[in-house]
Order: structure tokens, then sequence, then C-alpha cells
């Protein structure tokens, strides 16, 4: 037996380093423009050299404007030249040849180089819905086609948290196989928070009443056996389906009203506050849609001019000049993250504009099918990139405000080979409700037979589904004496 004890070892590992300044760069991108404003603030304290410039107003416009050039004879770290707002490209570059002399005795390959690209796009300030998710399948099944499958329903969710479109056209779609993503949605419903990937508010209620070790439940049989006359509050017929007493179907019905409808709303942002729009989509005078970005919110910073001649000077030291000059480069780096993010913005509102464009023209009804990975391509970066300058901004349209996400969504199958975005889907659907006959009411089997009428290829099940998201109950239920 060998000597036991506690013994020293070295060895080399290789890690990815993301530095603060790089991480800041990203947080900018995703903030909306209130938060925006408390990070510039905050830089605004922190480093003395910032300072912000103050609008120019229409009377000064009349006299000769300012020059933000300095003299000839000052420090060429104090202009602010187009050349300035790459400093964040040229900075990168900088830290990449860094990094690079560093690891290369480690052996460092391409594959390493785009794991290393790939974590600097995908950082975020808080967990996502999915990044949440994503922990919880790694360790969920060790089959690499449950694997994937359980990455396609995670991407397929919808803000409440279910999956909208059935499971058969799903696997058909991404081409996997149907009986590993039934076993994906399986796992799915296990995982927290509870309730999350059902695919409507009962299977939603199920799942979460067997998480609590309640599936033998009076309860969870109402929902089983009794949902279409629980829903139209027939409690008596319940109790006399499931063969209990009426005040043990009121208790169920007490436990059911303390469950989760939407399994997502903890990771769910407060909609509850004053939204200011990103960029304004509008008619100019020759009758085309041009794009207007709204600058008002992000506050234009420069250098303080004063630090040309300190640095000029004799009079400071090696640990002053340190300082300046380090306080300088980080000023630069946050005017040049700002400016990227507001050209990578305005980027994505053009596109969206031209992707849609019968949107802004007719409205909801005529929203096409837009993934992020084609946008990613048409810009020429990450996907993750375009969910980042996506995330928490608004366009003003002629159809209300709209987050610059709405945009983006599947689409269902038209007759004439096209398709038809999931919201426009529910605006046809919204209007076919509205036009019905009260005393009548359409059955989602007339309603799916109006669609296709309307040259919309749709599948009943999902009907169902798009009627229960604008709130509508089924037909009998909407159903009136008149």
């Amino acid at each position: 037996m060998g000597n036991q004890g506690i013994n020293q070892s070295q060895k080399q590992v290789q890690g990815l380093v993301l530095t603060p300044q790089l991480r800041q760069s990203l947080r900018i991108l995703q903030v909306p423009a209130a938060e925006l404003l408390r990070e510039i603030s905050s830089e605004l304290a922190a480093n003395p050299l910032l300072e912000e410039v103050e609008p120019v107003s229409n009377e000064s416009l009349d006299g000769p404007m300012p020059s933000e050039e300095p003299e000839d004879d000052g420090p060429r770290e104090l202009s602010l030249g187009d050349d300035d707002f790459d400093a964040l490209k040229r900075m990168k570059e900088d830290w990449d040849e860094s990094y690079y002399e560093e690891i290369r005795s480690q052996g460092y390959t391409q594959e390493d180089e785009e794991r290393r690209r790939h974590m600097l796009e995908s950082a975020t300030g808080e967990a996502s819905l999915s990044e949440h998710l994503a922990d919880q399948a790694r360790t969920a099944s060790d089959d690499s086609a449950v694997q994937e499958a359980l990455k396609l329903l995670i991407a397929s969710l919808d803000e409440r948290g279910f999956v909208e479109e059935d499971l058969s056209t799903l696997a058909l779609r991404s081409g996997q196989p149907y009986e590993a993503v039934m076993t994906a949605h399986t796992l799915l419903m296990a995982f927290d928070p509870p309730g999350i990937g059902a695919r409507d508010l009962r299977e939603c209620f199920l799942a979460q009443l067997r998480q609590r070790g309640r599936g033998l439940s009076t309860a969870a049989r109402l929902i089983s056996d009794c949902w279409e006359p629980m829903m139209g509050r027939r409690l008596e017929e319940c109790a006399r389906i499931l063969d209990v007493e009426l005040d043990d179907i009121r208790e169920a019905l007490a436990e059911l009203a303390k469950l989760e409808t939407v399994p997502a709303r903890r990771f769910a942002r407060d909609d509850n506050r004053v939204v200011t729009p990103d960029a304004t989509v509008e008619l100019d005078s020759d009758g085309k849609w041009k794009v207007i970005m709204d600058d008002r919110h992000v506050p234009k910073l420069r250098l303080a001019p004063a630090y040309k001649d300190m640095l000029a000077g004799q009079a400071l030291g090696e640990k002053e000049r340190t300082y300046i000059l380090e306080r300088m480069r980080q000023g630069k780096f946050l005017i040049g993250a700002i400016e990227e993010r507001q050209r990578t913005i305005e980027k994505l509102a053009h596109i969206i504009l031209e992707r849609q464009a019968d949107f802004f023209e007719h409205g909801p009804s005529r929203l096409r099918p837009l993934t992020m990975t084609d946008v990613a391509k048409e810009m020429g970066v990450h996907e993750t990139t375009v969910g980042r300058a996506a995330a928490n901004k608004w366009m003003l349209t002629p159809h209300g405000l709209r987050e610059f996400r709405w945009f983006f969504t599947s689409g269902v199958s038209t007759s004439d080979g096209g398709t038809v975005a999931q919201e426009g889907v529910q605006e046809l659907i919204a209007d076919i409700l509205a036009r019905e006959n009260p005393a009548e009411p359409l059955a989602d089997e007339a309603i799916t037979a109006e669609l296709r009428k309307r040259g919309v290829q749709i599948a009943r099940r999902t009907v169902a589904k798009y009627r229960e998201a604008l709130g509508q109950p089924s037909a009998h239920m909407r159903r009136k004496r008149l």
C-alpha cells in the first residue's frame, strides 16, 4: 500500500477568458434604453474623463459649429474622429492577439477558437428560461437523439412556456425521429418550472399535479374526465361523472386555482413599465417606408478636452499618467460599444422592415415567418447577437408599438406555396370568430375549413391552440341564446 498524504501537483488546463470590457459590450447591446442610461450614468460617475455632450439647439445651428478636433499639438488619444468609434473592434483584435500568444503553447485549435467565440456571443447577464432548461436537459438522457429533440422542444416554446406545434409536425419539420421527440417531451414535462412544455392548459395542470404527487387526486380526475363541464361551471355534472360529493368538486377547484397557468411566468420580464421606441417606421414624402432611429435616450459622450493639457505637460508623474491613459482607454471603449449598439439595432430594424414589408402595409394578418438564424446570416453575426439586439427593443409601427422579437415567428403553409406567421393566423381566426353567429358558433373543424378557404393549411388541433391563445373558449361555451 502506497503512502497516503497530501501531495501537490501541477497541470495545465485551457480556459476561456472574457474580459470585463467585452462583458460590458455584450451587456450594452442587450439592455433596454432605461438600463443603458443607468449604465452610462454609472460610467460617468466612475470615469472623470467622460462627459456628456449637450444637445445642439436649433438656435446654435445658425452659427459656426464648435470643433470637436483638438489642436495639432495635442495628444492623438484625445481626438474623437470616426476612428474612435472603431475602438471596440481594434481592442478586441489586440485582445485576441494577446490571447493567442498566451495559449499557443497549449495546443490551441480552430475548434477551441469557435467555442471561445460562441461563448463571447452567448454570455448574458442572467439565466433565461432556455438556459435553465438546457442545464436540466444535459443530464436528462444519454441518448443523443433525445438530447437533440430536447433542444428542439426548448427552442419551440412560446412565451407562456407551451409547445404550440404538434409533436409530429415538429419531428417532420426537423427531420428528427418521432419516438425521440415523444420521449423528449415526456422528460421536458418533468422539468422545472412545473408544467413547462405542455401543449395546452389541461396538460399543464396535470403535469403540475403529478409533480406534487397529486396525479390520482380528485383535481386530476376532474381535469382528465370533466374538462368541458368543469370549464362550463357545470359542477353537478362533474360530481355525477366522478361519483363524488359536490363539496369534493369545490375543493378540487380550489386546488386547481392555486396552479400556474403560465409556466414560464417567473422568467418573464416585468412589462408594467414605460416603453420608449428605439425605432419608428413611417412613410416618407415619396410614399416609401423608412426607419427613423430615436437616439434621444442615448446620451452622446466624449472625453473631456481638459485632460489634453495635463497629458501634454510635464507635471504628471508616471502613476497619474498611467491612470489617465487607462481611463481614456475605458472611455473610448464605452463610446465605441454604444455606437456599435446603435448601428446593430438600426441594421436589424432595416432588415425587419424589408422582410416584413407586408405587415407594415396591411397589418398583423400579413406577418411573415422570420427566424433569427436567417437574419444573423444577413447581418454576418451569430444568431445570439441578433437575439441580444432584439431583446427589450421596441419599434413604433403604423399598427402599434411592437417589440423587435415579435417579428420573429414560425409559420403555417398556404395553398399558393407560401407561408404566413402564427400571429397572422391568429388574426384570421379572430376575424372568423368576430363574424360568426353567436347562436351557432363555429367549431374548430369549421374554423379549420374556413381557414383553408382563405388559403391557410392548418390542423384542427393547431386551430384549437390558437383559439385558446386568443382567450376564446370552445364552440358550445361561446353559444349565446338570442
